[in-house]
This record gives structure tokens, sequence and C-alpha cells, in this order.
């Protein structure tokens, strides 16, 4: 099946699928018409993750926020709307959802639907700050990390997006590597790169032996035609 992915901007993808389209953590840029039943998903609060104006986006949109943005905008409501915890998992329209934790804020989720299994890591992440972590920091991350990881390789991840954030340094692929090794996802999508994409190149270049086919978006809007 012939599946259109589109980095919008920082974390923001769009995937869209023969019958649907997903829309998550968008933040900011140009966006097409939804004529299409589409499910949209903020992983958590961020404003890097997170922007209101995705309850105005009109067509056959329902949206999915992370139970943190409940708690912390004090938003209208909108029959359309719904808010989910992690490790939860909920049947909106022909979506099936299940989150996972997050080792900063909100949630990460798993969504299912054309027969197509889609991951969004939203903050998901090791997070290691080389000049900051103490060694137990760095090892109670590593660890809750890992139990993320580990519940996820469960479900089989087609598609999948994930952080390469080069503020970490040394670790900034150690995360991606990981989940990629463990979950070994069909086609990874770079995220949270900060316009860094020399990053997801040597991402690319030094790990060309594995089964993933990582894809490098250049710039806003950049789009991508896959097969699944």
């Amino acid at each position: 099946m012939k599946v259109n992915v589109e980095y919008i901007n920082h974390s923001g993808y769009l995937v869209e699928t023969e019958n649907h389209i997903l829309l998550v953590d968008y933040v900011k840029g140009d966006l097409p018409e939804f004529d299409k039943p589409t499910l949209i998903i903020a992983t958590h609060s961020h404003p890097d993750h997170f922007n209101q104006d995705i309850l105005n986006i009109e067509g056959p949109v329902r949206i999915l926020l992370s139970s943190d943005i409940k708690e912390e905008h004090n938003l209208p409501y909108q029959s359309n709307v719904f808010y989910i915890e992690p490790n939860a998992k909920r049947f909106i329209g022909d979506f099936q959802v299940e989150t996972f934790g997050s080792t900063d804020k909100g949630i990460s989720a798993f969504v299912y639907v054309d027969n197509i299994g889609i991951f969004h890591a939203g903050d998901l992440n090791l997070w290691v700050w080389e000049d900051e972590d103490t060694q137990e920091d760095k090892m109670i991350m590593s660890r809750d990390f890992d139990k993320e990881i580990k519940k996820i390789r469960r479900k089989n991840v087609e598609i999948a997006m994930f952080p390469v954030d080069p503020r970490l340094g040394k670790y900034t692929t150690s995360g991606v590597t990981y989940f990629m090794d463990i979950v070994k996802p069909t086609f990874l999508f770079p995220m949270h790169f900060w316009g860094n994409t020399k990053v997801l190149h040597d991402l690319k270049d030094s790990n060309r032996s594995l089964k993933t086919e990582i894809f490098v978006p250049e710039h806003d809007n950049y789009k991508f035609d896959i097969e699944t």
C-alpha cells in the first residue's frame, strides 16, 4: 500500500494512508485539506508539541490529547476532542490507539489504521545530558527508557517517528539506535532534530546494515512516498 509521510516541523508528522490521515504533534507549518477521516494527536503539553490551533482544524477530524494537556489547559468542551493517559487503549473511529509512557512528559502512541502500524514517540527518548546528569540520573533514565521500549517491541511497527536531538552530544543517537535495535521498525522518520540534518545523515550512514530504512527530512513540509 502506498503511504504518504510528511515531516511538517520539529516533531510534527502527517501520515496519509489510502483512507485516513494521522497528524501528530503539529505546532506550525503548512497543512493540506483534511478530506479523509483524520485523527490528530498531541502527545503532551510542551509548546513544541502542542498548539491549541489544532482545535480549529476543519474537516472530518477527531482530536486525541494527552491527559496532561487537560490538566494544564482550560480548554473548552468539543465533541470531537478526547483525552488519554499512558498505557491505555482506545478506538477512535477506524483508528486503534495504544499509548505508552514517556521519559519526559505525556504519552508515546501506537496507531493502527488501514492495516499499518504507526508509532510516534512524542518525547520518549534516552534523555542523557552528559555535563548535567549524575551517574544515578543516567542509570534511572536508562532503566525507564528500556522499560518503555521493551513494551513497544511487541507491536508491529512499520512507520516510526523518533527523536534525534543534537543537544544530547555524544548521546544524540543512543535512544533511536536502541529503539531500532529492539523494536525493528520498517521505516524510521527522525524528529526533534532542531534543523540539524547532519546528525540525521550521520545516523543513516552509520546504520545502513539495519533492516530499518531511515529517511532524512531536509526541510519543513518534506514529503516521502513509501510502500508498506
